[in-house]
């Protein structure tokens, strides 16, 4: 005589396979998570040096329209892209020139206002005296 035979089978997942499938999208979820922090800042950063460079380059461009008496040292305070930049200027004069000319070497730094001590960016440049 045949017997049926009753199957005590459950389906789905064990305690250990759920925990241990929890414990890998928990460590995916911190490294894309760290992934993106880093990636964030890192666009932070860059826009930061980029507005700098147009700070200084528009400082050079202001400098050289300027009288050959009137490139000197100087700090100024500018506000641009809805930020304050703290622009520094320094001028030497240059004397090894194989030619005479009267010659400038122009460095501008920008910083953000609020850490001055660490510019973002430096600029060189060299002017000329065409005044006379």
């Amino acid at each position: 005589m045949w017997t049926p035979t009753i199957m005590n089978k459950q389906s789905g997942f064990t305690l250990l396979e759920v925990m241990i499938a929890i414990t890998i999208f928990a460590m995916l979820a911190t490294t894309i998570s760290q992934v993106a922090s880093v990636t964030v800042d890192n666009q932070i950063h860059l826009e930061k040096k980029m507005i700098a460079s147009w700070v200084a380059e528009n400082k050079l461009v202001e400098m050289r329209s300027l009288p050959w008496a009137d490139i000197k040292k100087g700090s100024e305070d500018i506000k641009m892209s809805e930020r304050e930049w703290l622009v520094k200027t320094t001028v030497k004069d240059k004397k090894d020139f194989p030619i005479k000319i009267e010659v400038r070497e122009v460095t501008v730094s920008v910083a953000l206002k609020s850490e001055p001590d660490s510019p973002l960016q430096s600029f060189v440049a060299y002017m000329a005296n065409d005044d006379a």
